[in-house]
């Protein structure tokens, strides 16, 4: 079973001045939260169903591995953020928001302010934080 946990500060500041620069409007509430149990890629981006909706007043939720991703380096976490949030998508005269898949391995919006080098390394790192993370996990057993 998954573990979700509150993100640290530090996180959840970083995510929300991205969200400020972003296009997504202030009407779009979003959902930061951390689960241990993501295994591969930056994390999850998922809508939210209409009764969670209700209850908690979130659009969005987006899932990150925070021990993997604190082992990041500032500018690794400042793309997996931007790739995230980039997913989020609101039509202003629908009033609905989508989640977008990427249009390449990664979106390519975001590819363009950094590198392809840039998003292999990150790729690369949190492949190796996991793998790290699985022999401690078997160690242990």
């Amino acid at each position: 079973m998954a573990k979700f946990e509150e993100v640290f500060e530090d996180t959840l500041t970083l995510f929300n001045r991205h969200i400020e620069d972003s296009s997504i409007p202030r009407v779009v509430k979003i959902k930061i939260l951390s689960n241990e149990g993501i295994k591969k890629g930056f994390g999850n981006v998922t809508k939210t169903q209409e009764f969670v909706k209700f209850m908690t007043d979130y659009d969005v939720i987006i899932q990150i591995n925070e021990p993997i991703f604190d082992q990041l380096e500032d500018n690794q976490k400042e793309y997996m953020v931007k790739d995230l949030l980039a997913k989020v998508f609101y039509d202003v005269d629908k009033d609905k928001v989508s989640i977008l898949q990427h249009d390449i391995t990664t979106f390519s919006g975001v590819l363009s302010k950094y590198d392809i080098d840039t998003y292999l390394s990150i790729k690369e790192s949190i492949v190796t934080l996991l793998e790290q993370k699985q022999i401690q996990e078997d160690a242990k057993k």
